[in-house]
C-alpha cells in the first residue's frame, strides 16, 4: 500500500538448533571453548551420540501493513515468534527470506538495557540514544529536560546506568525512545518490569505522540487490557505465522477463544501442606466453552477437618474477566459453612455474558 509506514511481505525467519556439541555464535570466547572441549573430551560419537542440526521457523510467510500512526498491538503465547518479528523490523536480526519496507526513524525498547552502554552515565546515555537515532546535539537538548521529568532518575542522571535498578533502567529508556522524536516506536513486554503507575504513564505517552504527533506504535504484551486501552488494530501470531490482522477487539477475542476454549478447569494439589484438595467446575459444556444461560457450580474439597484452622479462615472466590480483572469477589468465614470440607458455590443462569472468563 502506497501509504503504508511498514510493508511486511512475507517474511520467514529460521534458526539451526543444534544438539550435543556445534557453535551456537562466532564470539571468541564460545570459539575458543568449543576448541577446548573438543580436546579435552572424547568425540560425540565416541560417546554414544550424534551431532544433530535441527530447523526451526521462527516466522513463516507473515504479511501485514501499518500505517503512520496506527497503534498496532501484536499478541500471542509465547514462542510465537512476536519478538523475532520485532527484533527483525528493528534491524537487530535480518529475516531469512522477505522483504520489509520502513519509512522513518525507528526506536525499540526491547528488553532491558536496550541501547545503553552499562559503563556510560544516564545522561551519557541519553546523547549516545539520539545520537543513533540520527538527531542532532541541539535536537537532543531541546528534548533533555522533558526525557529526564517523565524518566525521574533526576537523582541518579551521573551515575552510571550498570548501577540502576531494572525498574530505572526501563524508565530512563522508555523516556528516550518515547521523546527523541522516532516516526516508529516499538516496545515489548519490557514495560511489565516497571510499577503500574508507570506503565500507565507509557500507555499515555504512547497514546498521546500517536494521536498528536502521528507516530507509529507498535507494542508486544501479555496485558489484554493494555493492549485494547491503547491499540486499535492487532496482530495475533500462532506459530510463527498470522492468524488474524483485525480490530483490537476482533483480534483479543479470537485469541481468548483460543486460548480459553478448553472445557472446564479442574485444579489439584498435590501438597499435603496446602489446605485446597481439589477444584472442580460442574457445568455443562461444549468445544465453545461453558454457556453462560445454564447454572455454573463450583465444588472445593478443603483438607480434613484436623488440618485446617477453621475459626481463622476464610474462603475467597474472585472471576476474572478475559483481560484479568476481577468482577466480584466473595469471602467466607468457614466456621460459619456447614460443610467444612466440601463446599459448593452457585453461580445463577444468567448472570454472565457471553465471553471468557477465569
Amino acid at each position: 500500500m502506497a501509504g503504508s509506514i511498514i510493508e511486511v511481505k512475507n517474511i520467514s525467519k529460521r534458526f539451526i538448533l543444534n544438539h550435543e556439541g556445534g557453535e551456537r555464535y562466532t564470539a571468541l570466547r564460545d570459539v575458543v571453548a568449543q576448541k577446548l572441549k573438543k580436546t579435552f573430551s572424547f568425540p560425540a560419537s565416541l560417546r554414544g551420540t550424534k551431532e544433530t542440526k535441527e530447523e526451526f521457523w521462527a516466522l513463516k510467510d507473515v504479511s501485514f501493513n501499518v500505517e503512520q500512526g496506527d497503534r498496532v498491538g501484536i499478541i500471542g503465547r509465547n514462542g510465537a515468534g512476536k519478538s523475532t518479528l520485532l527484533k527483525i523490523l528493528s534491524r537487530i536480526t535480518e529475516p531469512t527470506s522477505g522483504e520489509i519496507r520502513i519509512k522513518g526513524r525507528v526506536a525499540s525498547l526491547l528488553e532491558v538495557g536496550t541501547g545503553f552502554h552499562p559503563e556510560l552515565t544516564g545522561r551519557e546515555n541519553i546523547f549516545l540514544n539520539g545520537a543513533i537515532l540520527g538527531m542532532s546535539r541541539a535536537e537532543i537538548k531541546r528534548k533533555f529536560d522533558e526525557i529526564v521529568d517523565f524518566a525521574e532518575v533526576e537523582k541518579f542522571l551521573d551515575t552510571p546506568v550498570k548501577r540502576y535498578s531494572s525498574g530505572m533502567y526501563v524508565r530512563l529508556a522508555f523516556a528516550v525512545a518515547a521523546h527523541l522524536e522516532p516516526e516508529i516506536l516499538i516496545v515489548d513486554e519490557v514495560l511489565a518490569v516497571g510499577d503500574s503507575q508507570f506503565q500507565k504513564k507509557c500507555l499515555g505517552k504512547m497514546q498521546d505522540v500517536s494521536d498528536n504527533e502521528g507516530r507509529t506504535v507498535l507494542f508486544v504484551s501479555h496485558n489484554m487490557g493494555a493492549i485494547i486501552q491503547l491499540c486499535s488494530t492487532g496482530i495475533l501470531l500462532e506459530h510463527g505465522k498470522v492468524n488474524i490482522c483485525d480490530s483490537i477487539n476482533k483480534v483479543v477475542n479470537v485469541y481468548s477463544s483460543n486460548k480459553f476454549n478448553n472445557g472446564p478447569v479442574f485444579y489439584k494439589n498435590d501438597n499435603e501442606n496446602n489446605f485446597i484438595r481439589s477444584i472442580n467446575i460442574e457445568s455443562s459444556f461444549d468445544s465453545s466453552g461453558i454457556s453462560a444461560s445454564k447454572p455454573l457450580n463450583i465444588s472445593i474439597r478443603l483438607a480434613e477437618n484436623g488440618e485446617l484452622p477453621r475459626d481463622s479462615c476464610y474462603l475467597g472466590i474472585a472471576l476474572l474477566d478475559k483481560w484479568k480483572k476481577k468482577i466480584f469477589t466473595t469471602f467466607k468465614p468457614l466456621i460459619i459453612l456447614n460443610d467444612l470440607q466440601n463446599i459448593r458455590i452457585k453461580l445463577p443462569a444468567n448472570l454472565l455474558l457471553n465471553d471468557f472468563y477465569s
